[in-house]
């Protein structure tokens, strides 16, 4: 099935074995989609590290890394699954970072040592 107005199709997409992901048949270190799509779920990560330390600690706002952690890679990889898209991956985890971050830590409290 194919979104309308853009240049994604439903299907599954597995990010650990490329399977569905269009990949180009070259010898060595090949940069396609499979290859953002894991870099999609690392920068999610790196990014969920600068909230913690620049907004929860500069701004002294309760924030739960393991939360934001969590929340933000499922949220990144079912969409990765799903669409296929790095895009959408990405600001899904953006988006799943910030909604599990500061929820979790309202919920549990924050992981800072007082």
């Amino acid at each position: 099935m194919k979104i309308p107005f853009t240049d994604i199709n439903l299907g599954l997409y597995n990010v650990l074995s490329c399977k569905g992901f269009e990949e180009s048949a070259s010898i060595g270190i090949s940069f396609g989609p499979c290859a953002y799509a894991k870099l999609t779920l690392v920068a999610v990560f790196f990014i969920n590290a600068f909230v913690r330390k620049w907004i929860g600690e500069a701004f002294g706002i309760d924030y739960s890394f393991l939360g934001g952690s969590i929340g933000g890679i499922l949220c990144a990889l079912l969409l990765l699954t799903f669409t296929g898209s790095s895009m959408f991956g990405f600001i899904g985890g953006i988006i799943g970072i910030l909604i599990f971050g500061f929820g979790s830590a309202v919920i549990f409290g924050g992981g800072d040592d007082e």
